[in-house]
């Protein structure tokens, strides 16, 4: 993806947003058990993650990668003991003692890249010889083709308070009538403040089950957590009275063998 690509236009209000998911993001800082030397965090942003990760384990140094020139200046300035960088290539760690964290980017590569970057994406993550990958994104499973529930339909088709956001999306995507569609709707409603981007964008461009098979041979799952992020659920239970129990996230810890 290009620098800039489908560039955010509140920037301030998309970063206050995953500030409020951070601790849910460091998911994995308890799972891994093998020594590593490194933290490598892609698609890094302001560098929020990695500040409150070296806050509590600053005994590892840390790295992050982002496409931004804008995000790392903000990034550098965020976090001045860590390193960051645009080029992958240049990225200075010995990766066979690191672990390469990818949160909330998987759903943005596959929004906004073509097959090729895709492929390079997938390279740089399982053959660059990473010791753990961890990863967590927006996810549901191929099951979720399914027609969507009718009572739940009723519920978003008659809420007025968000029928410019229900407009919107079924002009990009077209009417709501699996239960893919209408989680895909759900997880961004709310999200005002880049709608024009957010409306766009294609949070569920990978299945889970899809992302399983990508896994090489080399590794090997060690955790696994297909969820529904709370926040998520309460949202749409307040704004709808919706019950989601679908799962709408997946958190994978991978161990290199």
């Amino acid at each position: 993806m290009e620098p800039g690509k489908d560039r955010i236009s509140d920037l301030s209000g998309y970063l206050y947003r995953m500030q409020k998911t951070m601790i849910d993001k460091m998911f994995f800082i308890d799972k891994i058990f093998e020594p590593i030397e490194c933290i490598v965090d892609f698609g890094c942003a302001n560098g929020e993650l990695i500040k409150m990760l070296q806050y509590f384990f600053d005994e590892y140094r840390y790295i992050g990668y982002d496409l931004s020139d804008k995000m790392i200046a903000e990034a550098k300035k965020n976090v001045p003991k860590a390193r960051f960088y645009t080029d992958w290539d240049s990225i200075d760690a010995d990766f066979e003692h690191s672990l390469l964290n990818i949160s909330s980017v998987i759903h943005e590569v596959y929004s906004y890249c073509p097959d090729e970057e895709i492929e390079l994406f997938w390279h740089r993550v399982f053959d660059s010889g990473f010791r753990y990958i961890t990863i967590r994104d927006m996810m549901v499973s191929e099951d979720t083709e399914r027609p969507a529930s009718e009572h739940d339909l009723r519920c978003v088709c008659s809420h007025n308070g968000f029928s410019t956001q229900l407009s919107d999306y079924e002009g990009v995507w077209g009417n709501i009538r699996t239960e893919k569609q209408l989680i895909h709707y759900l997880l961004k409603y709310s999200y005002t403040q880049n709608w024009e981007r957010e409306v766009r964008e294609n949070y569920l461009g990978l299945s889970a089950e899809r992302l399983l098979k990508r896994i090489p041979d080399n590794y090997h799952i060690t955790y696994k957590e297909h969820y529904t992020l709370p926040y998520i659920a309460w949202q749409v239970k307040r704004d709808f009275g919706i019950e989601l129990k679908t799962p709408t996230h997946i958190k994978l810890v991978l161990e290199r063998i």
